[in-house]
């Protein structure tokens, strides 16, 4: 992992720390399809595999999460503030609502608008306290008290539903006041989750009765002192904060993601699932580096993916003459993807260029350097910064795009994916829905936008990125199958980050989440040797490797 991206800082909005990956691709010089430029070799024998068809999982995608569609009391209600920072609220509540996802349909509106019975009526509530403005509604307050359903209460207001004696009386423990300095984390299950110092601060305790009340994590500050982060008593689950806004792989989100088991699916077995993703095989591949790896993980019995871009189109500087070459074009790369899925591969769509046509977005124009569907520049430190759509961005743009993806891989002989990758993991509203039209699920870490972003550039201060610990149908409609682990660096840009180690260190804490998704993904061209070690260590973890379709 790179460090994190810094975003300048908007009024009423947090930046998000996303796509750390993605920075330490391009500052280390990494090239992805680059890698091997001239060093295929092609023989001019060597034809084109004959067309096929690719049952199972080859070309398949996962289920919908949780199908309970249609009834009206397995629906999660999920209710955000709408007095203060809207914009963030609402941030809030799409991260609370795909995290919900996993568990069946959602729910979301505002805490003003809850009426008399609505938690009886629905699965559960997840309340977001973010305003101190907010007002709660009457209703709201003789429903969580009176115990007609299961809560989970993250972050502000919880003093506001009764007094704090009768509070006490009913579920054995006193709020405090707030507190933010010098907190190291939040340790969950045993593991010391990492927590953004920057994030608003968490309410403290004053009273907790033992014997009453089940504490379920804590806040570690610098100075070893230790106080509730997360609470259960009765009806009422309590969280310190609203911890949703992930910063880092192994963020205190997945202990909120894991609260969400107790809420909605209490008799979940534990599993521990995982999953490898080969990365970045265009036509500029070498055909030797894939068999390598494909051969290595069938020898070893581990199901995989792999990301396909169909179109190669070399740097800008190289003018009008500069390197396009397509998949058909190099019938030896064609046999060795074709080998991938004949042991054991799912293919994922990767866009259709992974770069776009314009100026340099934000390297060269390189396929494998470049953004395809949302433009970026380097800022005056060399920081990746975010400013919006792709010119001329439109569905109908989105579709012809990936009909020319599609027709590609046809003329390659190859099965058009039914799981899509955004490059980068970087797409506009409007692309995410069109994956979403397009494809039976996507692949990568989401990102989603502050409404108090209007379209111009810079949109980084407004993009937020989910790590998701499991598969998830989030608002864009699509059902995203997770990345939360990222890949081995070619130069690691840390002791944390981009190395097998810190891969290995992510899945250890996300087993706090006791049914998870474990995933990073791997360039060929590395070898097999840290592809093996992350493999082994993992299973000595306890995961078990599945295909993306058998999710």
């Amino acid at each position: 992992m790179s460090p994190p991206v810094h975003r300048p800082k908007a009024t009423g909005d947090r930046p998000r720390v996303g796509l750390r990956w993605l920075v330490a691709l391009t500052l280390s010089g990494l090239v992805v399809f680059g890698a091997n430029l001239g060093t295929v070799t092609h023989e001019a024998a060597v034809s084109l595999p004959a067309p096929r068809s690719w049952p199972g999982c080859g070309a398949g995608a996962p289920a919908a999460p949780a199908a309970t569609v249609g009834l009206a009391h397995a629906t999660t209600l999920i209710l955000a503030d709408d007095a203060g920072d809207l914009p963030m609220s609402r941030v809030h509540s799409v991260l609370a609502a795909n995290l919900a996802s996993r568990f069946g349909p959602v729910r979301t509106m505002e805490t003003s608008a809850y009426r008399a019975g609505m938690l009886r009526r629905h699965r559960a509530l997840v309340y977001l306290g973010t305003s101190a403005k907010q007002r709660l509604p009457a209703a709201l307050r003789h429903d969580v008290l009176a115990g007609t359903g299961r809560v989970l209460w993250m972050g502000g207001n919880i003093d506001r539903l009764t007094t704090r004696d009768r509070f006490a009386a009913r579920y054995g423990w006193r709020w405090g006041g707030l507190s933010g300095a010098g907190i190291r984390g939040v340790r969950y299950k045993g593991a010391l989750l990492s927590r953004n110092p920057v994030e608003e601060p968490v309410r403290a305790f004053t009273a907790v009765d033992r014997r009453r009340v089940k504490v379920l994590g804590t806040v570690v500050a610098g100075d070893g002192r230790t106080w509730p982060w997360a609470v259960r008593s009765g009806n009422l689950t309590y969280v310190g904060e609203v911890p949703l806004n992930s910063a880092a792989d192994d963020d205190r989100s997945l202990a909120a993601a894991d609260l969400l088991f107790d809420l909605l699916a209490p008799a979940t077995p534990v599993r521990r699932r995982a999953l490898v993703r080969l990365e970045d095989i265009g036509p500029q591949a070498d055909p030797r580096d894939l068999r390598a790896v494909g051969e290595l993980l069938f020898r070893k019995g581990v199901p995989f993916s792999f990301g396909i871009v169909p179109v190669y189109r070399g740097p800008l500087p190289d003018g009008p003459g500069r390197l396009e070459i397509r998949l058909k074009d190099r019938p030896e790369v064609v046999r060795a993807i074709t080998y991938l899925l004949e042991h054991g591969g799912t293919m994922v769509l990767h866009g259709y260029t992974h770069q776009s046509d314009g100026p340099a977005n934000p390297e060269n124009g390189e396929s494998g350097h470049d953004f395809e569907f949302f433009r970026t520049h380097f800022g005056p430190h060399r920081e990746l910064m975010y400013d919006g759509p792709i010119r001329g961005d439109s569905a109908a743009w989105m579709d012809r795009r990936l009909d020319a993806a599609a027709a590609e891989l046809r003329a390659a002989h190859l099965p058009v994916p039914r799981i899509f990758e955004p490059p980068h993991y970087a797409a506009s509203p409007v692309d995410y829905r069109v994956i979403a039209r397009r494809f039976v699920a996507r692949y990568d870490r989401g990102s989603y936008f502050s409404p108090a972003w209007k379209g111009a550039s810079p949109a980084s201060p407004y993009m937020y990125e989910q790590f998701a610990p499991y598969l998830i149908r989030d608002v864009y409609g699509s059902v995203v199958i997770p990345e939360n682990l990222g890949m081995v660096q070619l130069r690691p840009s840390g002791p944390d980050r981009g190395s097998v180690e810190s891969i290995v260190a992510h899945a250890r804490s996300q087993l706090v989440v006791r049914d998870n998704v474990a995933s990073f993904f791997y360039h060929p061209f590395l070898g097999t040797k840290p592809l093996e070690s992350i493999v082994d260590r993992m299973r000595r973890l306890g995961y078990r490797f599945v295909a993306p379709c058998d999710l």
